[in-house]
């Protein structure tokens, strides 16, 4: 239900009965007849309300400090902003009900709450984990997931939920703290993408990319770590390579790095995935696909959250055999050998790379 206290407080503040408000207003004008200010509402009432359930609106925690709404009210002419179709269904639905009495005002909010009704129930589902998973498909799954481009979330999810199987697996980490995708490192205060505690203790410090590494994200986090005071020694990027023409600079860079106590690793997530489960048991494999699962689900996304339960579904026990792990292995390393999950690249030993 929508928070009632808040409601009241806001239709408190500003009177539904006030026929002189216009549902085309975003904020007050210099004297503007209907003129109201309905960013500072929605955030008061619809922000709480859709982060109650489950973000059915989407996740942003302002939402209404959006450059296409930093504007006095909604007109016909959205010139400059993107899905104009989208802008101008949405002036023609307010300029329809905005001369319209209380009967029908209200009979049109009830439709838009059985739209999101609807969205909702669409968003509520369990992920299909299944009982038995093999290492091939494992690999498969995750490689199709993280082979969209989501803005750094997926390698972000999947990342977290490996670091905590691994900490959990092989007692590295107590516990394992991540931060939003767009969130600042140095508003957080955290030292990367990615911690891994024992107890009070960083042992591991996470950088996640969804692209190459190149010698810029080397020499930015290395600041970072030096300027933490949790006395980092462990630095690893999560990427899919290293961008060959900063190959030999950032090979400098992590000797340099590693003669002052940081270690600097790179390892991309798949190569690290397949080797770890390999060590740990077959039980392993349904925990992390489940974890993922509930990583996307603390972050609220319905479109990765729903890809992520696609790629659930269409596992199929009966052709998911460990004899396919050679032809699903090449599939996506096409140079490589049964069993065969890591390699060297030319850098130091210093450096875990493809």
């Amino acid at each position: 239900p929508i928070r009632q206290r808040g409601y009241h407080e806001q239709m408190g503040r500003f009177p539904p009965s006030d026929p002189t408000r216009s549902l085309m207003y975003f904020q007050v004008g210099e004297r503007e007849v209907g003129a109201w200010n309905a960013r500072s509402f929605c955030d008061a009432v619809v922000v709480p309300w859709v982060s109650d359930n489950h973000n059915v609106l989407g996740t942003s925690p302002e939402p209404y400090v959006s450059k296409p709404l930093r504007r006095t009210r909604l007109e016909r002419d959205m010139t400059g902003l993107r899905n104009k179709d989208e802008w101008a269904s949405l002036f023609n639905f307010f300029a329809s009900l905005d001369d319209s009495g209380p009967t029908e005002l209200n009979a049109a909010f009830v439709r838009c709450l059985k739209s999101v009704a609807r969205r909702l129930a669409g968003q509520l589902f369990r992920y299909p984990i299944p009982m038995r998973v093999s290492l091939a498909w494992l690999l498969h799954a995750l490689k199709t997931f993280l082979g969209k481009q989501s803005g750094g979330l997926r390698p972000l999810v999947v990342t977290v939920a490996m670091m905590r199987m691994l900490g959990e697996g092989f007692s590295l980490f107590s516990y394992v703290a991540s931060q939003g995708v767009n969130e600042a490192d140095s508003l957080s205060g955290a030292p990367g993408d990615v911690t891994c505690y024992d107890g009070d203790d960083i042992v591991l410090v996470v950088e996640v990319k969804d692209k190459e590494l190149e010698l810029p994200d080397v020499k930015n986090s290395t600041r970072k770590a030096r300027e933490h005071s949790g006395n980092l020694s462990n630095l690893l990027f999560a990427t899919p390579g290293v961008r060959s023409k900063d190959r030999d600079l950032i090979r400098e860079s992590i000797e340099t790095a590693w003669a002052s106590g940081l270690n600097i690793h790179q390892a991309d997530i798949i190569d690290l995935a397949a080797a770890a489960f390999v060590l740990l048991g077959e039980e392993w494999r349904p925990k992390i696909l489940a974890e993922i699962g509930r990583e996307l689900d603390a972050r609220g996304d319905y479109t990765h959250r729903r890809a992520w339960y696609e790629i659930l579904s269409s596992h199929d026990s009966a052709t998911d055999r460990p004899d396919a792990v050679g032809r699903r292995w090449t599939q996506y390393h096409p140079s490589r050998g049964v069993g065969h999950h890591g390699g060297h690249s030319g850098m130091p030993t210093a450096s875990a790379t493809r």
